[in-house]
């Protein structure tokens, strides 16, 4: 508010001040005498008399301009932090909004697209802010200033009022700018649409780095870039025509008036003297507008930036804690899926599932691809909601439970090794935020971790890159099992958690694994048959046309007998 204030002040210091100097002071410094005294002395200055009153007329055109120097430069600080401090704000919110919505959400996004609305929309949206903000308050203050100046002039010389038609050509200068706004407009949102496809192919292609090489794709990716980046330039010279014919055409609006404002100011009398200074006046005038043309286009393009936020602020969360939830504490871990039913859009992925686990058991999940394995394991901490039937941990429904409250009971350990920027030990207390460092050490010794995080240059102190650089992918799995050692949930979920260990690794980590296990509730998926040797029970997944369903369920004997599917997946590994 502070920093609007100064900049009305410092534009209309300028806009008002600049010609009333070139009117009243001018012809002081020019007709003084020796005795210092002028006819056309304005009254404000009849106390002063010989060079002082050269001095102080002389001193009054550099303080104009400092004033409304001060102003300005005062007012766009204050307008830049402030913003800062709204991208700041309005990114943080978008970013936390991203943290919420559910994973079906994220999966039908892309993610490089998701990044670009983030980092790139904000970004424009605050550069949008700042300019406008400062200048629809500043410019009009100006444009005001300037016709407080032609009044006063007027008043003083009644022949000015015929330069005053060159005002009547302000109105008109809205026409082109309405046209081309609302071109630029479609523009922009096709031209922020590329962008976000680039940003996608540099985000996949950046982390696919090892399949482009082994493909040899490099040639096809560079190409695919390249399309896009003509297609966004396209777009971007289509929204950058429209935003410079503004000013032209205001100027072009203006100058026709100034003309005509000369003509009829000069066969009305209008002398020199006054002229220039009317003339300074009128051009200040038509500055304010065409900048504010200028501002429509900017304004065009953050609100194509505000709906692609919009986009991600107002997207509703699928997977909602009820109103009514009530607090849940530590599970005993007895798991029941009772006619689950789940699948994306109109393809069914899990029918009918019915499965009774008790606290304690440990579950393998086999079977065909895309049989529905993993999604049944992400119901439980409610990745997704089930659609039809009842899922269940302790005897209440996880859509009565506060997800937190839920996934507190729950440690996860994905097939792909998920670690964050930060430091070894960073990573491991994720799984329980306080624990000691003796804790850490034991969650890595129980997931045969410790041995090579202590060979690395700082020990558990050692700062890892993105996804885990520096550490192969078998010791970045270890590093997230570790996570889920200290974590102790009650319920444990193993996706493909041992796919990136080599044997000697394995061996030890299904050690570890099996004491763990006892007395919590354990669900491995796993395609290697060698991770489920010590579980109580296995669950053989068939993929059919309606849907993955469970076709046995039961001890590795006793299934290997009577269900042929898990008898052929067996044999065809072993």
């Amino acid at each position: 508010m502070i920093g609007i204030l100064v900049g009305v002040i410092g534009g209309a210091t300028f806009s008002a001040g600049l010609p009333l100097m070139m009117d009243q002071v001018f012809p002081v410094i020019f007709t003084s005498d020796e005795t210092g005294t002028t006819q056309d002395a304005p009254a404000w200055l009849d106390w002063l008399a010989g060079d002082d009153l050269v001095l102080v007329a002389c001193l009054i055109l550099p303080a104009i301009f400092m004033v409304s120097g001060i102003c300005k430069y005062v007012s766009k600080v204050l307008l830049h932090f402030v913003g800062l401090k709204i991208l700041e704000d309005l990114r943080v919110d978008v970013y936390d909004r991203l943290q919420r919505l559910s994973l079906t959400f994220h999966g039908s996004q892309a993610g490089g697209d998701l990044l670009s609305r983030v980092m790139g929309d904000t970004q424009k949206l605050q550069t949008v802010l700042s300019k406008v903000v400062m200048n629809m308050v500043v410019l009009p203050g100006a444009l005001i200033g300037s016709i407080i100046a032609l009044i006063l002039l007027c008043i003083d010389d009644s022949s000015v009022i015929y330069m005053l038609i060159g005002l009547l050509t302000i109105p008109l200068s809205v026409f082109p700018v309405r046209v081309f706004l609302k071109r630029l407009a479609k523009k922009a949102s096709l031209m922020m649409s590329k962008q976000g496809d680039m940003s996608a192919i540099v985000s996949e292609n950046l982390v696919s780095q090892q399949a482009v090489r082994a493909y040899m794709m490099e040639d096809t990716q560079v190409a695919k870039l390249k399309e896009e980046t003509a297609n966004f330039v396209k777009f971007n010279m289509g929204v950058q025509r429209y935003r410079y014919l503004v000013s032209p055409s205001v100027e072009a609006m203006s100058a026709i008036g100034v003309g005509f404002a000369i003509y009829f100011g000069s066969i009305n009398g209008l002398t020199l003297e006054k002229f220039i200074p009317t003339l300074i006046a009128l051009f200040a005038a038509y500055e304010p507008v065409k900048k504010l043309g200028n501002l429509g286009t900017l304004i065009r393009e953050g609100e194509v930036a505000l709906e692609r936020l919009e986009f991600i602020l107002n997207s509703e969360d699928e997977v909602l804690d009820s109103p009514d939830a009530k607090p849940f504490g530590v599970a005993k871990g007895d798991v029941v899926f009772d006619h689950c039913q789940f699948g994306y859009g109109d393809k069914v992925v899990l029918n009918d599932v019915n499965v009774r686990v008790k606290a304690g058991e440990t579950i393998a999940l086999v079977g065909e691809s895309g049989a529905g394995k993993s999604t049944l394991i992400s119901l439980i901490p409610r990745f997704f909601e089930v659609q039809s039937g009842a899922l269940t941990v302790d005897g209440v429904n996880v859509n009565a439970m506060n997800k937190e409250d839920l996934r507190k009971n729950i440690a996860l350990v994905s097939q792909q090794p998920l670690l964050f920027r930060g430091t070894v030990a960073e990573n491991i207390l994720i799984g329980r935020p306080g624990a000691t460092k003796e804790d850490v050490i034991a969650a890595a010794m129980n997931a045969s971790a410790h041995k090579f995080i202590s060979s690395l240059p700082d020990g558990y102190d050692t700062y890892l890159g993105e996804r885990g650089g520096g550490l192969s992918g078998g010791q970045c799995q270890r590093v997230v099992i570790a996570r889920a050692f200290l974590k102790d949930a009650p319920i444990l979920i193993l996706d493909e958690a041992t796919s990136a260990l080599d044997s000697e690794s394995e061996a030890n980590i299904q050690e570890a694994l099996k004491g763990l296990s006892k007395g919590r509730t354990t669900f491995i998926v796993a395609h290697r048959f060698s991770t489920i040797r010590d579980a109580d029970r296995i669950l053989v997944f068939e993929k059919t046309s309606e849907g993955g369903r469970i076709v046995a369920d039961g001890a590795h004997a006793e299934i290997y007998d009577h269900c042929e599917l898990y008898k052929a997946l067996y044999d065809k590994q072993n």
